[in-house]
């Protein structure tokens, strides 16, 4: 049986995470074989994070049979650029040159992910929490919803010979609208959120408020400052205490909602019944959300299709080596000779 070797990297904002994968041929498995996690500012330039992963992982990049990248920003002209700016340039291309990197992909962040459910890895009750019993369509649209730093969505269709299809969206910046049939009690706190957003310059005249502003990054902490308008100067990390800690429970409250109301939205976008996977830093730091009966509601906010919606699959993403396995299925498909 051959076995190839295949290096994965999860780059986020901030941190990096790799992995040395094993992927044997005949039985089309991947194995993790070692992984390691380093904060981007640790290292001085791509060359040094490069070095020291490759010391942590006991290979060179260029010693191995293939190399995936899921990357948060865009790739282009060789190299990964993000909005609010890495440390140092990430010219991927120039690099892989001068070290003779095998073949090699760099991908949205979220590609990885939805690669990740078309292997065994998205049955394993012990990395996947599912949030409903639904069965998952094994060649129906599949869709990550990431909610983190910032919100990041990928969809994507497994194919009958293992083969896939990715999409290309973007749903953060989609302008928060309040479903006509809510109730009346959600309607009217939308109404106050936004008119305090623009109160306090959270939101300029006519700019949107989006999911984005709502849910990501500080969103939870502006959020917050709505209901204890003495918090104003709380850290986005003394918030999630607080909610944790069930000393936010409004806070928690309306989270929920517009969570529940972003899948809701993301299942008539898409109707994937492959299933909606959730992940990123602030689903995965407050699971409580997920467990809050208004987290239903935001999805039931949106009535349309509702008996249809509620047979999509739903689950949350908490193993950390999902993104891995997905870099490994991708890879296996597109990066080694005639797929194997």
């Amino acid at each position: 049986m051959t076995i190839k070797t295949i290096i994965a990297w999860d780059l986020g904002a901030t941190k990096c995470a790799a992995a040395l994968l094993d992927y044997h041929t005949e039985t089309k498995a991947l194995t993790c074989k070692r992984h390691i996690n380093v904060k981007i500012r640790s290292c001085e330039s791509l060359d040094a994070l490069v070095s020291t992963l490759e010391t942590a992982l006991e290979l060179t990049l260029s010693a191995a049979d293939a190399i995936c990248i899921g990357a948060a920003g865009q790739y282009k002209n060789g190299v990964v650029e993000l909005e609010e700016g890495y440390p140092y340039r990430m010219d991927f291309a120039r690099l892989a040159k001068e070290q003779h990197w095998p073949p090699f992909a760099i991908l949205h962040d979220y590609s990885p992910i939805v690669c990740g459910t078309f292997t065994p890895y998205i049955d394993d009750p012990q990395h996947v929490n599912r949030l409903n019993h639904a069965a998952i369509n094994p060649e129906g649209r599949r869709v990550a919803l990431g909610i983190g730093t910032g919100i990041g969505l990928k969809d994507g269709i497994l194919l009958e010979d293992g083969n896939f299809w990715l999409g290309t969206n973007e749903m953060g910046h989609i302008g928060v609208i309040t479903p006509p049939l809510t109730e009346d009690v959600f309607v009217k706190r939308h109404q106050a959120l936004m008119h305090f957003f623009r109160s306090e310059a959270l939101l300029a005249e006519n700019e949107a408020l989006t999911f984005e502003k709502l849910l990501a990054n500080q969103g939870m902490a502006r959020m917050h400052a709505f209901f204890d308008r003495g918090a104003k100067h709380k850290t986005a990390e003394e918030i999630g205490d607080l909610v944790r800690d069930g000393k936010a429970n409004e806070t928690l409250a309306a989270f929920a909602w517009y969570t529940g109301l972003l899948v809701g939205t993301v299942q008539l976008s898409f109707m994937p019944d492959g299933g909606i996977w959730l992940s990123g830093g602030v689903v995965l730091n407050h699971p409580e959300v997920f467990s809050h009966p208004d987290f239903f509601r935001g999805i039931h906010a949106s009535p349309a299709y509702l008996n249809l919606r509620e047979q999509f699959p739903l689950g949350i993403l908490c193993g950390k080596a999902h993104a891995f396995m997905g870099c490994g299925y991708y890879a296996s498909k597109r990066l080694l000779p005639c797929g194997d």
